[in-house]
């Protein structure tokens, strides 16, 4: 795995426990994925890590980062922090491709638990 998980694991993990914790609203996740990625890149870079090894470790951040799609709010801010990663090649086509068509299922889910009730 990437030397940035490795160097900062709780770290990581309260960053993406805490964002999880509170109501999503889609600028705060798109804020906090790309904040995540820019910390694990410099943090990377500072240790004298190569920009491909750099920009792999931030991506592994940034994939942290990304809010659960367990209601309608982390499904949108989940598609917006994918379509953003998609932009900082944090995604290539085909990952990008399943995790919208993973919160496409996510919403229908979310639309049919609504209609059940």
């Amino acid at each position: 795995m990437s030397l940035a998980i490795l160097a900062a694991p709780a770290t990581l993990e309260i960053h993406a426990a805490a964002s999880r914790a509170r109501p999503l609203t889609i600028d705060k996740a798109l804020s906090h994925c790309k904040a995540e990625w820019t910390r694990a890149h410099e943090l990377a870079r500072s240790k004298g890590q190569p920009a491909v090894r750099a920009q792999r470790m931030a991506a592994v951040a940034y994939k942290i980062a990304m809010p659960q799609m367990n209601s309608l709010a982390g499904i949108k801010a989940a598609i917006a922090c994918i379509a953003q990663g998609i932009r900082l090649e944090v995604f290539d086509g085909k990952d990008g491709s399943q995790l919208l068509y993973a919160a496409q299922v996510a919403m229908s889910i979310h639309r049919e638990k609504g209609k059940s009730k």
